[in-house]
């Protein structure tokens, strides 16, 4: 009687397995390519609602061109005859510049300032001859003038704009006219 109590559960057992073929398997692995289908259709629809929502009109992208363009004629036309330049649209970033250490006049060199720049050129023309004329020396040279000459005070952040003007006109001198449009600075730590 003890062997016909084991035998009972792997009988019971095996007629399971019998009804889960017939049946077509556990609800999950019935249903599972239901579920799967529904998720890429929610996933797809997803998609296509947020590509719709956020992306920009063509109307909005035609707007903002023609407000670059205004801004652009307004800076021109507002442009000094001294080296100012408006901003470009195709401005090539020159970035090989070595950081400038100097002391700033009037501190006796108790103090110092390095300063790394970048250089907004008009064209990549410009930027190849400036390696291949070797002229970055000469850029470097003009640009550790300039800083050696400024105190303390006319280092402040609120004359940047002023420093980087008369770095861009001093540039432009040797560099060509308007080769130079803008000036950046990556880092500029005065200690």
């Amino acid at each position: 009687m003890a062997d016909e109590e084991l035998l009972e559960p792997v009988e019971e057992m095996g007629g399971d397995e019998e009804d889960e073929e017939e049946g077509g398997g556990s609800p999950l692995m019935r249903y599972l390519p239901m579920i799967l289908g529904v998720l890429v259709l929610q996933i797809i629809i997803g998609y296509g609602l947020v590509s719709w929502l956020f992306s920009p009109s063509e109307e909005t992208e035609e707007a903002d061109k023609q407000e670059m363009v205004a801004e652009q004629s307004d800076a021109q036309a507002g442009a000094g005859a001294e080296g100012a330049v408006s901003m470009q649209l195709d401005e090539v970033i020159y970035e090989q510049l070595d950081a400038i250490v100097v002391n700033p006049a009037g501190t006796e060199g108790l103090r110092f300032l390095s300063v790394s720049v970048h250089l907004g050129l008009v064209n990549p023309e410009v930027a190849v001859a400036i390696e291949t004329k070797r002229k970055k020396s000469r850029i470097v040279d003009a640009l550790y003038k300039i800083l050696s000459s400024k105190t303390i005070a006319q280092l402040d952040p609120e004359r940047h704009e002023d420093l980087k003007k008369e770095m861009m006109v001093s540039l432009n001198s040797f560099l060509g006219k308007n080769a130079v449009i803008n000036v950046y600075f990556q880092g500029f730590v005065l200690k």
